[in-house]
């Protein structure tokens, strides 16, 4: 995946007329965690695997209270953490779906004095020895990350300012995908440091008072805590764990060979045409096929399905031949060209559809028997539409409701093309089994060819103009004011659905 660009969003200040639970419940979305406002004494605890530990109320029922001192709180700050107080707080893992190789937290603080001679915790997951999770700062330095692997430590430290009075924000954490670290300043970590945490007994919340150190000395408006991966383009960023358009694709999606930069390709154009609250996943590779798309589903969803994703493609989806070692069965056979195919998707041999179990080398195994063996030279198709619907049910399945089908661009060549009424043959059947995917699996169909057509009948672009859209004469690759013309095209149709908020 090639690197992407991300801008960093500070105005998670409260705005007017959203409350602070509304924000850390937008926060955690649909994800395993929980979320605190203390500004409004209101919690939400949140379990897709178990789902009697979801909660919604006061947070003091829940927590576990150290110290003397009762609650209290202050109307703009939250909870008061201040070190004379003898008070702390943690939350039992029990009571909420702790996650040992998943944690990512995002708080809203308030410091009382610039420094102190002591240090002062966030959060601390583990008590004993080098295996935990902890954010804290130390004498005359700022908040520092630390994450273990039992015997050894890794720490990011941040180079911020100690400022008390003053409005802090931060979010960290690791999981398979890495370990990120942001504050108000920037990016402090972004690296492949995974977590690797023993289950503690409790979750502490601006430390344990007289236990672990001391508490933050100041005051915690809001915490989130998700206990589950997320794609890492979505928590590089604060205000919060932003909306993630994640687009698959063939070279249409991506391809470094004419010339374009990632961010001219449809899909970080349409991410900015969202707006600040989203960021775009790049999964394009040219030359993919429908069935290397489904192969690379795991791949897809590492860190979460996104909150909007798309599927364009078909282009790749060439006819292969049986070779004639090993002798083909009725389930085992070789291909002419196995790179096009993935564990997963779904090809056919005289019209007997079937699905991929295994790849190995040029071999290729089926789940269940064709009706004959194919000889060698036969044909093996790669069934688009079926792989199109397989893709969607997959990243639906894995959370992501909002999902486009894209179908293939207008192909505005001075001869083979499209023209405005007669569409080029073999596109206009690749158009037709995307639409038919789109229906059969409850996904929005994106008719590009008709939204780029209107354009050449309203004389924006000029009928067989093959170089206002395209980078070479008779070439199906879009230069960037194509890939723009697509990019329109997609983000009309997510805000015809209303998911561009």
């Amino acid at each position: 995946m090639p690197n992407i660009g991300l801008s960093l969003s500070l105005s998670s200040r409260r705005t007017a007329g959203i409350s602070s639970f509304a924000k850390v419940q937008a926060i955690l979305g649909n994800r395993d965690g929980f979320a605190i406002s203390f500004v409004d004494k209101q919690m939400k605890i949140q379990s897709a695997t178990t789902p009697a530990l979801n909660f919604t109320g006061n947070p003091e029922t829940k927590l576990t209270k150290f110290g003397t001192d009762a609650f209290a709180y202050d109307a703009v700050k939250g909870l008061n953490l201040s070190a004379a107080r003898n008070f702390g707080i943690a939350l039992a893992t029990t009571l909420f779906p702790y996650n040992p190789a998943a944690c990512h937290v995002y708080a809203r603080f308030w410091l009382n004095f610039a420094d102190t001679v002591e240090q002062r915790h966030l959060v601390q997951v583990q008590l004993t020895g080098n295996d935990r999770l902890a954010f804290y700062t130390t004498t005359g330095a700022d908040f520092r990350f630390v994450t273990g692997n039992g015997t050894t430590t890794d720490t990011d430290q941040s180079t911020q300012p100690l400022l008390g009075g003053v409005e802090r924000q931060v979010f960290f954490g690791a999981d398979v995908n890495g370990k990120t670290f942001v504050n108000d300043g920037g990016i402090v970590a972004n690296e492949a440091t995974v977590l690797a945490a023993a289950v503690p007994t409790a979750f502490g919340i601006g430390s344990y008072n007289n236990q672990a150190f001391r508490v933050l000395d100041g005051f915690l408006a809001e915490i989130v805590v998700i206990t589950q991966p997320l794609v890492r383009e979505g928590r590089l960023v604060l205000d919060p764990v932003k909306k993630v358009y994640g687009a698959e694709g063939d070279s249409h999606t991506f391809n470094v060979s004419f010339g374009l930069s990632e961010a001219q390709f449809y899909p970080a154009l349409v991410t900015a045409a969202l707006g600040s609250k989203f960021v775009r996943r790049n999964a394009g590779a040219s030359g993919d096929s429908s069935a290397e798309m489904v192969g690379q589903l795991a791949a897809y969803l590492t860190g979460g399905a996104p909150d909007i994703a798309s599927i364009y493609a078909g282009s790749n989806d060439n006819p292969m031949t049986v070779l004639a070692t090993p002798v083909p069965t009725t389930t085992v056979f070789a291909v002419s060209d196995p790179g096009l195919l993935g564990v997963g998707a779904w090809i056919s041999h005289n019209g007997n559809v079937r699905q991929i179990s295994a790849i190995s080398g040029a071999t290729v195994t089926l789940v269940s028997a064709l009706p004959v063996a194919p000889v060698s030279g036969a044909s093996i198709v790669i069934e688009t539409q079926k792989n199109l619907e397989h893709w969607v049910n997959a990243v639906k399945a894995a959370g992501c409701s909002k999902v486009l089908v894209i179908g293939s661009h207008y192909l505005n060549f001075a001869s083979a093309g499209d023209t405005p009424t007669v569409q080029q043959s073999l596109r206009e059947a690749m158009r037709v089994k995307q639409a038919a995917a789109a229906v059969a699996a409850g996904a929005v169909f994106v008719d590009t060819y008709a939204a780029m057509r209107d354009a050449v009948v309203g004389g924006a672009v000029a009928q067989g103009d093959d170089l206002a859209w395209h980078v070479a004469v008779e070439d199906t690759h879009l230069n960037a004011a194509g890939e723009a013309a697509l990019a329109a095209v997609v983000t009309a149709a997510i805000v015809a659905q209303g998911w561009g908020v």
